[in-house]
């Protein structure tokens, strides 16, 4: 039920924020970012009694100085009165600070689901080279896997692939190797479990659009199977995307099959400058970072620029 709220959310969105998907890398997370922006700098200053906070900032900043003034001149009772006059001030400003949320978190919140849904990986484009994988358990190394032939794709390495022992994938730069540091010293993140997995490598060749792979396999336990297809092993079914601005889920998770784990084709995530990816130890992907990033730094400075409080 939830995929199916979010892919109508998604597709909603679409009409309104789909230009982002034209523009480079880069500028679809800025332009994410300051449209973000944008909406809760907008409500705020639609929802929020400007003038007040206006008069109130300037009250804040002569009340520090105040306060620094008696500090030095060792006044303590000037400085607890100034103290308490800004307290007072911080405690009313909080009240207003509720309301600009609550009207933005609706926009926010569509905007986050369509930038989990379009923004986490790069799209295949078309002569791009990908990889495909199959998970299968342990029990499974040195079996093999067959992915079916189809006009507008090439195997690099062959259709035919032997089930080999996983391994986890060597970091990408600076970035990567403290995220993979920092998740092994955390002691809520899951420790990896590695079967076995079968790897293919394609090319595209033909023109854009929606592809079916298909994957043939027979595991362990497909040999103590009574029925002829299990005899036989099974088709696994993964669909990519080539040479459009949308990409599907990277892995399918295949659940009550003994035999296989999941089918992955590998995307690139959509990392800021290229470097800044995701946060496994604190689960962020790398598009929520780059986002948050952009947001907490460019929203003072717009709210400074616009001179709204």
């Amino acid at each position: 039920m939830f995929e199916a709220i979010g892919d109508m959310m998604t597709h909603l969105m679409d009409h309104v924020v789909g230009w982002i998907l034209h523009l480079p890398r880069d500028l679809r997370l800025f332009a994410v970012a300051v449209l973000t922006t944008g909406v809760m700098v907008v409500v705020r200053l639609w929802s929020t009694p400007q003038d007040w906070l206006r008069r109130a900032d300037r009250d804040k900043k002569r009340l520090g100085r105040l306060i620094r003034q008696a500090r030095r001149g060792g006044d303590k009772e000037a400085k607890a009165r100034y103290k308490e006059s800004l307290t007072l001030i911080k405690l009313r400003s909080v009240k207003y600070e509720g309301k600009p949320l609550l009207w933005a978190i609706i926009p926010v919140v569509l905007l986050a689901v369509w930038c989990f849904y379009r923004l986490g990986y790069q799209p295949i484009g078309v002569g791009q080279e990908v990889k495909v994988n199959l998970y299968v358990p342990a029990s499974g190394i040195g079996r093999y896997a067959h992915l079916m032939p189809q006009e507008g794709l090439e195997a690099v390495d062959g259709w035919v692939q032997r089930v080999r022992e996983d391994e986890m994938p060597e970091p990408e730069g600076w970035w990567d190797a403290f995220n993979a540091r920092m998740s092994r010293w955390m002691p809520w993140v899951p420790e990896p479990v590695l079967g076995g997995v079968a790897t293919w490598r394609l090319k595209t060749t033909g023109e854009k659009g929606r592809y079916t792979l298909r994957i043939r396999y027979r595991g362990v336990a497909a040999d103590r199977g009574d029925r002829p297809e299990e005899r036989t092993g099974k088709t696994y079914v993964k669909d990519i995307l080539v040479g459009g601005r949308h990409y599907t889920d990277p892995i399918t998770f295949v659940n009550d099959d003994p035999d296989v784990d999941g089918v992955e084709v590998v995307l690139k995530p959509m990392k800021l400058f290229g470097v800044i990816g995701g946060l496994d130890f604190l689960f962020l992907p790398p598009w929520l970072v780059a986002y948050l990033v952009i947001i907490i730094v460019g929203l003072p400075l717009i709210k400074r620029l616009t001179r709204i409080y």
